[in-house]
């Protein structure tokens, strides 16, 4: 029970890969139900942009520009909460609630919206997401995509190697965990959309209910 009792509940494993699961899941949603958009990836999101200027494809660059914006509006968002609230964590779950209302709101859009009405709002949640959850075990990880999670994984991998110390292999079994989790999401998300569509996003809502539900009753328990 101690680890429960722990001042930094948000660091819990489980509860970093229940959110990187989630973080995969909708960015395999909006590649392919909302144009090739990814709601957290801004890197494939300049390069997509990118391509769009070249191919003069205006409403593909405001899309991505829109949704590069909304996903620094986003980390902007947590940092005022972070330092309005700096001596209570139940500030984390505005962000799970928000992003929760977001994905039911989404849910219901019809195809012929505007991907720019969708897409932006998902990244300015996964923003809120990545920055409030930005921590496993004291260390420092991405719940909304994963290439530096790899990375660190594989590093780790190699000082276990030269070093044999645990803690490296540890840390590397943690975020190759990390990895599997965000690449899972993404597999049930676009298994789901064979079925459900546009509707699939409506999964998020069910378990961000069980990860807040979760990360509340810890923090209420260790406050108690």
């Amino acid at each position: 029970m101690k680890r429960f009792q722990s001042f930094k509940l948000f660091q819990l494993r489980e509860i970093a890969i229940g959110l990187t699961f989630i973080g995969g899941f909708i960015d395999a949603y909006t590649f392919v139900q909302r144009g090739n958009v990814l709601a957290a990836g801004q890197t494939g999101n300049i390069i997509f942009l990118s391509v769009d200027i070249a191919r003069h494809n205006l409403p593909g660059v405001i899309t991505k520009f829109a949704t590069m914006v909304f996903f620094c509006l986003g980390i902007v968002a947590v940092e005022l909460l972070k330092h309005k609230n700096n001596r209570s964590h139940y500030w984390r779950l505005v962000s799970l609630i928000t992003e929760f209302i977001v994905c039911i709101i989404v849910g219901f859009l019809p195809k012929n919206i505007s991907n720019l009405y969708v897409v932006p709002p998902l990244a300015f949640v996964m923003a809120m997401q990545n920055v409030a959850f930005d921590q496993i075990e004291g260390l420092g990880y991405n719940n909304v995509f994963s290439t530096g999670n790899l990375k660190k994984s594989v590093i780790a991998f190699v000082e276990y190697f030269y070093h044999h110390r645990t803690k490296n292999i540890t840390i590397a079994k943690t975020y190759f965990e990390l990895v599997l989790g965000f690449s899972s999401g993404a597999i049930v998300s676009a298994l789901l959309q064979k079925r459900f569509f546009l509707k699939t996003i409506w999964f998020v809502p069910i378990l961000l209910i069980i990860v807040g539900t979760y990360y509340t009753i810890l923090l209420y328990r260790r406050d108690a």
